[in-house]
C-alpha cells in the first residue's frame, strides 16, 4: 500500500470512529430528531444581556490563556513576547484542532513560536505543558463537578470510581515531576521530537495547574451565563454547567481520532445535561455551545488581522513619507 493510500485509509478509519463514537453518546440518551424539532423555537430565543456576558467571560478567558503560554515560554528561558504576537501564534495554532491527532495543534504553536524567535525546546515543551495543564484543571474541575453537583446520584457507580480515578491519575501526571517528565518524554516521542526535557522544580506542576484552575472556572461562568439565557431552560448551579463543560471539553480532547472533539464532545456534554434539561434540549444547548465557542475563537483572529493590516498601512506610509 503507497503512503498516500495508507494516509487516506488512516483519514477514513478516524472519520468512521468518529461518528462510531458520537453516534453511540447521543443514542445513549435515546434523543430523536422529532423530539429536537417538537422544541418551541420561541423558547430557545436567547436573552440578549446573558449571551453578550458569556461571550465577553469567554473572550476573558482566552486572553487569560494566551498570558498564561507567553508566561511559561519567558519561565521556561524564552523571550517576552508582544500580546498581539501570543494572540497571534495561540489562535492561528488553535485552528489545527480542526485537523485529526490534536498534535497538529501543537506541532503549529512550535513553529510559529520559533518563527517568533521562541528556541525550539522551549516552543514544543511550553506548548506540551500548557496544553497539559489546561486538560488537566479540565479534567479536575470536571470531575468535581460531577461528584459534587449532583451528577453522581443520576449516574451508576462505575462511572463515580471512574472519576475518582481519573482525578487521582490527573492529580499524579500533572504535579509529580517524575510523572511529569514522562508525560513530556511521551510527547516529544509521539511528535518525533528529540527535544530534551527540562529540569522542573519539585513544585512546577503543582503551581501551574493551579494557576490553570481559574480559566476553566471562567469557562464554567461563560457556560453557565449561555444556559442562563435560554428561557427555556430550568436555572442549575455553576457546578453542574462547570462540571458537564469541563467533562465534555476532555473527553473530547482526549478522543485523539476526532478533529477539535467535533460530534464527540457535543454527545458527550449532552450525556451529561440530560438529566436537568431532557435529551432533546441538551442535545440542541451542546450544538448551540459548539457555535457559540466556534464563534468567539474566531474574534482574536479577527482582531491580530485587524493590527496586522493597520500596521503594513503605517509602514507603508511611513516609507512613502520617506521618500
Amino acid at each position: 500500500m503507497n503512503t498516500s493510500l495508507r494516509r487516506g485509509a488512516g483519514w477514513a478509519l478516524k472519520v468512521v470512529l468518529t461518528l462510531a463514537v458520537t453516534y453511540f453518546l447521543f443514542r445513549s440518551i435515546r434523543v430523536s430528531w422529532s423530539e429536537i424539532s417538537g422544541l418551541e423555537a420561541m423558547a430557545w430565543r436567547p436573552r440578549l444581556g446573558p449571551l453578550v456576558a458569556s461571550l465577553v467571560t469567554l473572550l476573558a478567558v482566552f486572553a487569560y490563556l494566551v498570558k498564561l503560554w507567553a508566561l511559561m515560554v519567558k519561565g521556561l528561558g524564552g523571550p517576552s513576547l508582544r500580546l498581539v504576537d501570543a494572540i497571534r501564534i495561540f489562535f492561528l495554532a488553535n485552528l489545527g484542532r480542526y485537523l485529526p491527532g490534536k498534535f497538529w495543534q501543537l506541532a503549529g504553536l512550535t513553529y510559529l513560536a520559533g518563527r517568533q524567535g521562541v528556541s525550539l525546546p522551549v516552543a514544543s515543551t511550553s506548548a506540551v505543558l500548557g496544553q497539559v495543564f489546561s486538560l488537566g484543571a479540565a479534567a479536575s474541575l470536571g470531575v468535581l463537578g460531577l461528584l459534587l453537583a449532583g451528577f453522581a446520584p443520576r449516574y451508576s457507580q462505575g462511572l463515580r470510581v471512574a472519576a475518582v480515578a481519573l482525578l487521582v491519575l490527573i492529580s499524579l501526571l500533572t504535579t509529580v515531576p517524575a510523572a511529569l517528565r514522562f508525560v513530556l518524554r511521551l510527547a516529544f516521542r509521539l511528535g518525533r521530537s528529540g527535544d530534551e526535557v527540562p529540569r522542573l522544580d519539585p513544585w512546577f506542576g503543582a503551581r501551574w495547574l493551579g494557576l490553570y484552575m481559574p480559566a476553566w472556572v471562567g469557562y464554567g461562568i461563560a457556560f453557565g451565563l449561555l444556559w442562563a439565557s435560554f428561557p427555556a431552560l430550568p436555572r442549575v448551579s455553576w457546578l453542574v454547567a462547570t462540571g458537564g463543560f469541563a467533562s465534555a471539553y476532555f473527553f473530547g480532547y482526549a478522543t485523539l481520532f476526532a478533529p477539535a472533539g467535533l460530534g464527540v464532545r457535543e454527545g458527550a456534554l449532552a450525556v451529561m445535561l440530560a438529566p436537568w434539561t431532557g435529551a432533546a434540549g441538551a442535545t440542541l444547548l451542546a450544538v448551540i455551545a459548539r457555535l457559540w465557542m466556534t464563534l468567539a475563537e474566531l474574534v482574536p483572529l479577527v482582531f491580530v488581522g485587524g493590527r496586522t493590516l493597520v500596521g503594513q498601512r503605517e509602514r507603508l506610509e511611513s516609507s512613502t513619507d520617506d521618500k
